[in-house]
């Protein structure tokens, strides 16, 4: 349980106690929660002085989700995506135990096998690699896809916002449950709902990965601290 990113000056006061340093949010952060998303690898591909920097301030059982970099996700051609995911997972390799899945946010509105095979290809699955979670839209939620995620055992990311023509990817596809909680407000009754679903997830012996996004209120933190609670009431 998490949030997507933690170096956040406007939770100052509302998270971290007023004065934390961005240097000591991570610290402050990781003792309260077990997952982040980490999005800097989305535009950059991180040194290993930074990797090694993170490591050095969560404890062992704590785990990174990056995200995939924009030249593999967001690229139109797809000529030389192979070096280019080598490239990153190379750059990521510094996280070592505490390396979680990667995310793959896709923005292509419809299917497209040829994209989703190479890329499958290039991530070579676990325990080789790390988990692939692919955040698509729903145009995607086919037998096609589905299957082909399946046999590279990658999962789909669920997404519950508040886009309700969308609805979110079946949960039960892939070797992990990756959920991201994008709704700008939930209520009691929201959250003991999706505890409910994470419970049955958990108790079929497969492990959950889920983040509640970046707001300016703090008020992602706060729900998934309260999903924690509920979590641990089961």
């Amino acid at each position: 349980m998490g949030t997507s990113g933690w170096s956040y000056p406007e939770w100052l006061g509302r998270f971290y106690p007023n004065g934390t340093s961005p240097g000591r949010m991570l610290d402050f952060y990781s003792r309260r929660f077990t997952t982040v998303e980490a999005h800097a690898t989305y535009r950059r591909l991180p040194t290993a002085v930074a990797l090694e920097k993170w490591r050095t301030q969560v404890p062992s059982g704590f785990s990174f989700a990056p995200k995939a970099h924009m030249g593999i996700t967001h690229r139109r051609d797809l000529d030389g995506v192979e070096d280019r995911v080598a490239a990153f997972l190379a750059a990521i390799a510094p996280l070592a135990g505490n390396l979680g899945p990667v995310l793959l946010s896709l923005p292509h509105k419809d299917p497209d096998l040829g994209r989703l095979d190479r890329l499958l290809a290039a991530f070579p699955p676990p325990p080789a690699g790390p988990v692939t979670a692919f955040e698509v839209g729903p145009n995607w939620y086919t037998s096609e896809v589905i299957s082909r995620i399946e046999a590279h055992q990658a999962t789909l990311v669920v997404v519950d916002s508040d886009n309700e023509r969308e609805g979110p990817a079946p949960l039960t596809v892939g070797p992990v449950a990756y959920v991201r909680l994008r709704r700008d407000r939930y209520d009691r009754a929201g959250l003991e709902a999706w505890a409910e679903k994470l419970g049955k997830v958990r108790a079929d012996g497969r492990d959950c990965y889920v983040y509640l996004k970046h707001d300016q209120e703090g008020d992602g933190p706060r729900y998934a601290r309260r999903l924690v609670e509920l979590l641990s009431g089961q």
